[in-house]
């Protein structure tokens, strides 16, 4: 009797057993089958944006190629460069299967042009910059780097009087900014890129520039630096005036309240009204 009766309660088990294998080995394969599908879309969409991105970069590369070659031709017709002028005003680019960017050009030759500081020579400091790097020192507060900075930058490995020279030294201009890195005894992140309100290097000086400052765009406590703006509050007026009316020559420099006859003069191989460097800023909107 015992025997008949546990029998069939063991099949049932078995059944059981069965049915709840089958269930989870179900749930197993859907649960594999929709990772799978998560996967295959996060990979069509990683792919998607792959080719989304290289579309976008050829084609700002397009249009940076023309924005150079219509700036060319606006160059032969234009005597000064003024983020006043129209055709640095930003706009909207519309391309029916990416969508609208918003592409913006910007003047540069806005501060001290470091890779121009020497005579072709390489080792002689140009008269013109000498009173603005030592302007630009004093408002740092670091007088005595002045010497090691021109001694890292110059062609040869011999020190200025008062100056050091170092095996690491580039002798050379800078590619980029923060190769003054390298003076690590001496040029800090701080004293180069500022802290705590300070201005640094990186606010005076600019790789992006052929050797002379345009007036139209350089901020004011660049203008500060320059002989013949240091004083009579010459460099602020000239920011405040150049959004009305830029600045398209010396004689419009000189009719300014507070320039002296010298003004000019003193500016002639530091100081322009036309850009070399432009920023070429494009956004693109999802």
């Amino acid at each position: 009797m015992s025997l008949k009766h546990i029998s069939p309660c063991h099949k049932n088990n078995r059944k059981g057993f069965v049915l709840v294998s089958v269930l989870m080995l179900g749930v197993m394969l859907i649960s594999c089958a929709t990772a799978f599908a998560w996967f295959v879309r996060t990979q069509v969409r990683s792919v998607g944006r792959e080719r989304e991105s290289i579309t976008n970069r050829s084609m700002a590369e397009v249009v940076t190629g023309s924005l150079i070659n219509a700036l060319a031709m606006v160059a032969n017709n234009v005597e000064y460069d003024s983020p006043t002028q129209e055709w640095y005003f930003p706009f909207v680019v519309p391309f029916p299967d990416l969508g609208p960017w918003v592409v913006q050009v910007t003047p540069l030759d806005d501060k001290l042009p470091i890779r121009n500081f020497f005579l072709p020579d390489g080792n002689t400091l140009r008269h013109e910059f000498e009173e603005p790097l030592q302007n630009m020192w004093e408002k740092l507060n670091h007088r005595e780097l002045e010497l090691v900075m021109l001694d890292f930058l110059d062609r040869n490995n011999r020190p200025r009087v008062g100056g050091v020279e170092r095996d690491d030294f580039i002798n050379r201009g800078p590619y980029d900014l923060s190769e003054l890195l390298i003076l690590s005894r001496e040029i800090t992140p701080d004293i180069l890129y500022g802290s705590g309100g300070q201005l640094g290097i990186a606010d005076y000086c600019t790789v992006y520039s052929e050797g002379k400052i345009n007036l139209n765009v350089a901020p004011v406590h660049v203008m500060e630096l320059l002989p013949g703006l240091d004083e009579r509050g010459l460099a602020e007026r000239i920011a405040e005036d150049r959004t009305q009316e830029p600045l398209k020559n010396f004689r419009d420099l000189q009719s300014l309240p507070g320039a002296s006859p010298r003004t000019s003069t003193l500016l002639t191989n530091i100081a322009s009204f036309k850009s070399r460097y432009f920023n070429v800023m494009i956004q693109y909107i999802v």
